[in-house]
């Protein structure tokens, strides 16, 4: 993935902006839209959420596991958690 960890810890945290920003977008969403529109939505921001954690911010916590927030360290809970 991305080996310079100045690089790797911008696109960490541009990263988790964006996760914060889709999140909030949720909100919004919901006050403004019919519950099937909420639903799509959502569905689609979960995707793309899953996407960016999936293929982009797992392998690059891998690579340099310091900049990994801690609240994700219980994020893989064990089966009948």
């Amino acid at each position: 993935m991305i080996e310079n960890p100045e690089t790797a810890k911008y696109v960490s945290q541009f990263l988790l902006d964006i996760n914060d920003q889709l999140d909030e977008s949720i909100g919004t969403v919901e006050k403004r839209a019919s519950a099937a529109e909420l639903k799509s939505y959502k569905r689609g921001v979960g995707y793309v959420m899953y996407e960016i954690f999936d293929k982009i911010l797992e392998p690059l916590y891998l690579r340099h596991p310091s900049l990994k927030p801690p609240e994700w360290e219980d994020h893989k809970a064990s089966p009948g958690t």
